[in-house]
């Protein structure tokens, strides 16, 4: 039998062979660095008395897929625990002249034949068999729950340039008084009291700040029972490597798998196909529609935008993860850049490039060529009006990138071990977040001295308990100082580094005063 919290290994991968970890989410959030040791990220702003009664915004991105659309819509109004506090918001993308089938139309069919017209029976476990989905079937006056379900509805031949274009629109339909947000995609199936285990996964972060997030398992009958009861997977997916994609963008590998996961654990990827978190996250972290075709790099600017707002990524528990995602293909053949003529499939090609170079603008990234900056400083945290609590160069520490690297201009490093939470250079950001929340309780030491050991608490976060004497300022694992001497990375090498850096402002000091 195999023990709890165990991050399989994949000793067969030639890039980033690793064992077997053995991880502890309850020394995640202690910063390894001494000075840091004794801060947290702000507690769960939830009372539990609202625990039952919080919104929940299930937020839905659609490509021509409206009958699986529709079943995620029904699922997720259906097999909640408490529904009335359940919204819906789709941005669904279709071609009416070709006949597909919208997402509203689906649901509504599928509601009145499990559900009769406007009345609650239990169809928890219920299937589509035999349901006419021919005809206008969106009517909001025998449709059941109609009124908790928000639809954008667009052409896709026109409007569709991407995922980020979409989800952008997404976030547009959230509202003030909606508490939690899930995204995902339109092709989901939810289980049975989904709405407490998310919120109860959510709050075992023990991180206002968090974002539950990963690539979640697929649906069938092994995982969702007939009834629609979740069956859960001793192994949940969790996000640690980092790989060059498309246009030479970093994106995310497939994901491993912890076992047995009690709780939460902390990483530091995002995934799009399902994303957890209070709302104030989809509030404050805009996502940028100029990005155009990104599909790789999304997910890690999307991460390293939400880190830098003092935001952190956790992978669900067993029983957090309620949510599975239908991997089967979608039975319409257009894709997002198979436009339907040529002009727009040569527009399409050349927004591409542009759109992969606004992404590597907001994540630091050197490039070559053309790139628009319409709106940028909405959406960029590096120059922009994202309030930052962390610095760009924390994140690349914290997840394992470095753009001076000889792959494609990548420097990879993985972080399938155990990772120490980052305190915030600029805690002021995340205190205006969490009213009445400090995050210095008086230890005496100064702002400065807080973040530049914030920074260095970065570089070694993923250094396990073992290894604190010896690799405490440097990033990752202790198996990455190949070309360092064991000597670099103690205390001691860190007093000259710093005195270094003295010597070299006192230098910078003289050469200017001779200038003038």
């Amino acid at each position: 039998q195999q023990s709890a919290n165990i991050l399989l290994g994949k000793k067969e991968d030639t890039t980033h062979p690793y064992p077997d970890v053995e991880l502890d989410p309850d020394s995640q959030h202690i910063p390894l660095n001494p000075v840091l040791s004794h801060l947290r990220p702000p507690p769960p702003n939830l009372d539990h008395a609202k625990e039952h009664s919080a919104t929940i915004l299930v937020s839905v991105v659609s490509f021509r897929d409206g009958m699986r659309c529709g079943y995620t819509i029904f699922t997720a109004l259906q097999r909640a625990r408490y529904p009335d506090r359940v919204r819906v918001a789709v941005v669904d993308q279709a071609v009416d002249e070709e006949g597909d089938l919208r997402c509203l139309q689906a649901y509504c069919s599928m509601a009145r034949e499990l559900l009769g017209s406007g009345k609650e029976q239990k169809a928890k476990g219920k299937q589509r068999s035999n349901i006419d989905f021919s005809g206008n079937n969106s009517n909001a006056d025998d449709c059941p729950r109609s009124d908790q379900i928000i639809i954008d509805e667009r052409d896709a031949h026109i409007f569709s340039r991407g995922p980020l274009v979409a989800r952008h629109h997404l976030q547009l339909l959230v509202k003030d008084d909606h508490e939690f947000c899930l995204g995902i995609d339109g092709h989901s199936i939810f289980t049975n009291d989904w709405d407490l285990f998310l919120i109860k996964d959510w709050r075992n972060t023990e991180n206002e700040m968090a974002v539950v997030t990963t690539y979640i398992h697929h649906a069938n009958e092994y995982t969702v029972a007939a009834s629609g009861d979740n069956t859960p997977h001793a192994d949940t997916p969790h996000l640690c490597d980092i790989k060059v994609g498309g246009h030479d963008l970093p994106r995310n590998e497939g994901a491993t798998n912890v076992h047995n996961a009690t709780r939460p654990i902390l990483m530091s990827k995002w995934g799009a196909g399902f994303a957890f978190g209070k709302c104030h996250s989809e509030r404050r972290v805009p996502i940028d529609p100029h990005g155009y075709w990104v599909f790789d790099g999304e997910e890690f600017s999307r991460a390293a935008l939400l880190f830098m707002a003092g935001y952190d990524m956790y992978s669900p528990s067993l029983y957090g993860h309620a949510v599975y995602h239908n991997y089967t293909g979608n039975p319409v053949t257009l894709t997002w850049q198979n436009r339907p003529n040529k002009d727009a499939r040569k527009k399409a090609d050349e927004e591409t490039e542009m759109g992969a170079n606004r992404i590597k603008l907001h994540i630091g990234q050197p490039f070559d060529g053309k790139v628009s900056t319409r709106d940028f400083l909405r959406f960029d945290a590096l120059v922009g009006n994202i309030p930052v609590a962390r610095s760009l160069d924390q994140f690349l520490n914290f997840t394992g990138v470095d753009y001076n690297g000889e792959r494609n201009g990548l420097n990879l490093a993985h972080r399938c071990h155990q990772l120490h939470w980052i305190p915030y250079e600029h805690p002021e950001v995340v205190e205006a977040v969490v009213p009445g929340w400090k995050h210095d309780d008086g230890s005496g030491a100064s702002e400065d001295e807080v973040a530049a050991a914030s920074f260095r608490d970065s570089s070694a976060s993923t250094i396990s308990t073992g290894d604190l004497t010896e690799c405490m300022y440097f990033q990752g694992t202790c198996d990455e100082l190949t070309t360092l001497t064991n000597s670099m990375c103690t205390g001691e090498s860190l007093v000259f580094v710093l005195m270094g850096n003295y010597v070299f402002l006192i230098l910078l000091f003289i050469v200017t005063r001779r200038r003038k």
